[in-house]
């Protein structure tokens, strides 16, 4: 009974929200089932909620004494205690949003023939919707909404009436054209990492009506055509620095889930950037991060993502932030989620300790973890190889680079990851070989170097050839 969707919705159920639920429940209006009375006054008196407290032995015999237990009663009972409570909790949220009351009545009074009621409360719906902030997708979809209704019950009084039929369809074109490019953004975005193939309707006449129009009064769209622009015409950076600008400049019009969206696009093309080896989007990705983190915009539900730790450590060591790093390690390492806290702290100390070149400690850091996190596993066995190389310590770091590549052949589910790592195994033991003197020879394997696609290291391989 534990895991039944009942409990898991009456759990969400809010301390000052289970008295208007006992009060649903009591209304014939809304449940004229006894034993489902008699249920709910069972959760009620739990005074926890665990597999213990709801076997449902215990609840059966408070519904029914001492009468045989019978299972498939007890889920029919229990199935109708989940309707009347989805049905509350439908009514909670439509009592609790003033606009969507309103425009309900709309349509219940326009049914009714009420018009002057009805037109009432359009007026009352109007002036609910004004106050949303932001203005996003939804609020072009309601105001379509509020314009269809305005338009039904101009229709029932004067049909010769000019028409609000240009603001019906510029607020469903708004809606549209924003829901298209967000979603066109997200399949792009998916479409690189799984080789997908996503077909977006229309896209093409989104895209040029934006482009041969004037839509600056509307900012969330031109983020999202700017956003979807940065994967489609990657070469173009105005797209990267119009979202710089929505992002430092127009804020204050957003709330922070659109300034989230708008700093994880531009993130996602400054990563891209890095990772092709633009020292500037270096620079910028870190400035993003570090606004991120100022501003709780990386932060959701109080935690961080796993990605974006990772990302920051490895940018502010390239940039030689490591003071700041001091900080920010140990601090954010609480913000992940999962059991894993104390092994990406550690693994990313290990990396700071390491480029401070204090690579006693660095080992002391990879020796105590247990790196069950496979890119935390890879990123250990890198920053070993990079530990043995820098020691000298060459037969260890022979027997690593081939420990390393029977453990890359037996991840199958490494995906492109795969490849990056392979490469890097492949050009170190090339390193290996080339003569210490041979100047030559180390200036075509810088080339080589350079040339290969995909790898990981890219930087530090180069280094180890100055």
């Amino acid at each position: 009974m534990e895991k039944s969707k009942l409990i898991v919705v009456f759990r969400t159920i809010e301390k000052k929200e289970l008295r208007d639920l006992k009060k649903w429940v009591q209304s014939p209006m809304h449940n004229e089932h006894k034993d489902v009375s008699k249920l709910f006054d069972f959760l009620f008196t739990r005074y926890q909620l665990n597999a213990t407290t709801l076997k449902k032995e215990r609840a059966w015999k408070y519904l029914y004494g001492s009468k045989t237990y019978d299972d498939l009663r007890l889920r029919h009972i229990m199935s109708f205690s989940l309707d009347v409570l989805e049905k509350f909790v439908s009514y909670k949220m439509a009592k609790d949003n003033s606009f969507e009351h309103e425009k309900k009545l709309v349509k219940a009074y326009r049914d009714k023939k009420l018009v002057k009621a009805a037109t009432q409360s359009l007026q009352k719906a109007t002036k609910q919707l004004q106050k949303q902030v932001p203005v996003d997708e939804q609020y072009h979809y309601h105001q379509y909404e509020l314009e269809v209704l305005k338009f039904d019950l101009e229709g029932t009084q004067n049909r010769t009436r000019a028409t609000n039929i240009t603001e019906i369809t510029k607020q469903a074109s708004l809606f549209f054209m924003i829901t298209t490019l967000r979603h066109a953004y997200t399949a792009r975005s998916h479409q690189s990492l799984k080789k997908a193939d996503y077909r977006v309707p229309l896209l093409e006449s989104v895209l040029k009506e934006v482009e041969e129009n004037d839509y600056a009064l509307y900012p969330l769209l031109m983020i999202y055509y700017h956003g979807y622009q940065t994967l489609n015409k990657p070469a173009e950076e105005k797209h990267f620095q119009a979202l710089n600008y929505y992002l430092e400049k127009q804020q204050t019009i957003f709330g922070q889930k659109e300034q989230r969206k708008i700093l994880l696009m531009a993130l996602n093309y400054a990563i891209k950037k890095v990772n092709i080896g633009s020292q500037f989007y270096m620079q910028e990705a870190f400035r993003l991060y570090k606004k991120g983190l100022e501003e709780n915009l990386l932060i959701e539900q109080d935690e961080m993502s796993h990605f974006a730790y990772k990302n920051i450590v490895s940018l502010g060591i390239i940039l030689k932030e490591y003071v700041w790093l001091d900080a920010f390690i140990p601090t954010y390492a609480l913000k992940l989620k999962g059991s894993s806290k104390n092994n990406y702290r550690d693994y990313s100390l290990a990396r700071l300790t390491f480029a401070r070149g204090d690579f006693d400690q660095t080992m002391q850091l990879l020796i105590q973890a247990d790196y069950d996190d496979i890119m935390l596993n890879i990123g250990a066995k890198v920053l070993l190889l990079k530990l043995y190389y820098q020691q000298a310590y060459w037969d260890a770091l022979e027997a690593l680079l081939e420990s390393f590549r029977i453990f890359l052949n037996r991840k199958k589910e490494l995906s492109y990851h795969k490849e990056h790592y392979t490469n890097l195994i492949v050009l170190v033991k090339r390193i290996l070989s080339i003569p210490t003197l041979d100047q030559q020879a180390r200036e075509k394997m810088k080339e080589q170097i350079a040339s290969m696609h995909p790898l990981a290291e890219r930087e530090w391989l180069l280094a180890q050839m100055l």
